[in-house]
């Protein structure tokens, strides 16, 4: 049975680490496939305008997220984080104008990043129902069961206040 140590000895997912205000400790975790780490590296290093107009980069967009859910502020339901869809081990998506992050939570307060892509990419072709079956093969790949993904759909499932 893979357990959560396992899949971070193994490499399987990583944590992503997020500068946090002077002595301030992290409430939520971040982790994140290589895949998604590399997909974030690249990101990162073209740091693009916003295509849909927004003030804030799409990468500057995604450190606001990830800075918000790590120190353990608020976050909007439907508006940041959403299941894509209600199930059991549900996948879900933190959303920033721009970009979309496909995952799941291992445990609560702890999210584990799978795949990124451009909102309005998303949007334009439908791709939810491919990121949720894709999210769901990995994990079965990797033998995440019951125990290391949240089983519920509200909001207070997977995030504390």
């Amino acid at each position: 049975m893979t357990t959560f140590d396992s899949l971070v000895s193994s490499e399987a997912i990583v944590k992503v680490e997020i500068q946090l205000d002077g002595r301030q400790l992290p409430k939520r975790l971040l982790f994140a496939t290589p895949s998604f780490a590399d997909w974030l590296g690249e990101r990162v290093s073209r740091n693009e305008p916003s295509s849909l107009g927004a003030v804030l980069s799409p990468i500057e967009q995604l450190d606001f997220l990830f800075f918000t859910f790590v120190s353990g502020k608020p976050l909007i339901h439907s508006r940041q984080f959403r299941a894509i869809r209600p199930e059991r081990n549900a996948v879900w998506e933190l959303k920033t104008v721009d970009l979309r992050i496909f995952g799941w939570f291992a445990k609560r307060d702890c999210f584990v990043a799978v795949f990124g892509d451009w909102a309005d990419h998303v949007k334009d072709y439908d791709l939810y129902r491919g990121y949720r079956l894709e999210v769901r093969r990995l994990r079965r790949e990797l033998g995440v069961g019951d125990a290391l993904c949240v089983e519920g759909v509200n909001p207070d499932d997977v995030i504390s206040v």
